[in-house]
């Protein structure tokens, strides 16, 4: 059996190799944003259409006529949503799109009005910061839509993925110092 700091630096070991996967994987969806985007919504698409089976095929569980068939509409409409994204994914995309510019927006909004909130707490000027460029970002994207369709979603998605593989690097690394520091007697 393996001793605790040998365990930690397997798991170390593999963290920072998923960790360079996802990075690179990050890369390419920035190289490619129009690719990842696409991806984004067919997965959007397929996992409608999967939720939407599964309402549906529920609905029929349920023990009242009243319930089961609100159910049923749901599941059928959650089926058909599913459809029409897979069969128009770059309609989809610009869609996405649209709602992650207000998403944005309003997020930013959020994070001003709690930053002015807990004023002159430490971070609020962070806070305030990030949320002014959240703002920024919101407005570029719904100014330069649907064009913005194109690299928005999939430059999001490689960034979300360039910054987990950089987390999941560190996180190996710090993992195989605990390890060494375990195993010097």
């Amino acid at each position: 059996m393996n001793d605790p700091a040998q365990s930690l630096n397997q798991a170390s070991k593999r963290g920072m190799i998923w960790g360079v996967v996802t990075i690179l994987c990050g890369i390419l969806a920035i190289g490619s944003p129009l690719v990842s985007g696409l991806a984004v919504a067919i997965m959007v698409g397929v996992l409608l259409l999967m939720a939407g089976a599964s309402m549906t095929f529920f609905a029929f569980q349920a023990p009242s006529l009243g319930k089961g068939f609100l159910k049923l509409l749901f599941g059928l409409l959650t089926v058909l949503v599913g459809i029409s994204v897979l069969s128009q994914p770059g309609i989809a995309l610009a869609q996405l799109t649209l709602l992650l510019g207000f998403y944005f927006i309003a997020d930013g909004v959020v994070a001003m009005i709690v930053a002015f909130n807990i004023k002159p707490d430490p971070g609020w000027g962070w806070m305030t910061f990030n949320g002014a460029v959240t703002i920024a970002l919101g407005w570029m994207i719904l100014k330069g839509w649907p064009v913005s369709g194109v690299w928005a979603v999939g430059i999001l998605v490689g960034v979300r993925l360039l910054f987990a593989g950089m987390t999941m690097l560190t996180m190996g690394t710090a993992g195989r110092q605990v390890a060494k520091t375990m195993q010097q007697p």
